[in-house]
């Protein structure tokens, strides 16, 4: 891990420890950082190994719920991981998927158009993912929140 992008992690597990146990987005300061997960390679393996991240990164945390979850903007072949037909293919990426969005570790969001090119209806995605009408906007629209990468 380079020394920027820990230096990135400190900081998002460091800032902003707020008195309720669970808040809102509305609610969390928005000076706080936020972060987006940066997807290069477009891999279920890449986007696993940033859930292992940010689970690891997590239970050093103390006070999890002070802190908004990673988003995970997928528009791209990593997407297909997390179709019913490639369950079992994907388990492990998918059972951690699942527990880190429990946690309020991650958001996963899926993009709506890649889902209608690809011919994938949302009952063939699992109930923790979310869906967007279009990813890169999505991811631009973040951006301009003041979102950063992971």
């Amino acid at each position: 891990m380079t020394k920027f992008l820990l230096t990135v992690l400190m900081v998002f597990f460091s800032f902003g420890a707020y008195a309720e146990p669970q808040q809102s987005p509305a609610e969390i300061p928005s000076n706080s950082p936020r972060y987006l997960a940066l997807i290069k390679n477009n891999t279920a393996s890449e986007v696993e190994m940033l859930f292992h991240r940010a689970s690891m990164l997590a239970d050093q945390v103390d006070n999890l719920n002070s802190y908004e979850p990673i988003v995970f903007v997928l528009h791209g072949e990593e997407a297909h991981a997390f179709r019913n037909q490639n369950m079992e293919r994907y388990k492990r990426l998918l059972d951690l998927a699942e527990k880190l969005e429990k946690r309020n570790i991650i958001d996963i969001r899926i993009c709506e158009t890649w889902m209608r090119k690809n011919g994938v209806d949302r009952s063939e995605l699992p109930g923790f993912v979310d869906t967007v009408p279009l990813g890169p906007a999505e991811e631009r629209m973040l951006r301009r929140d003041g979102y950063l990468y992971f």
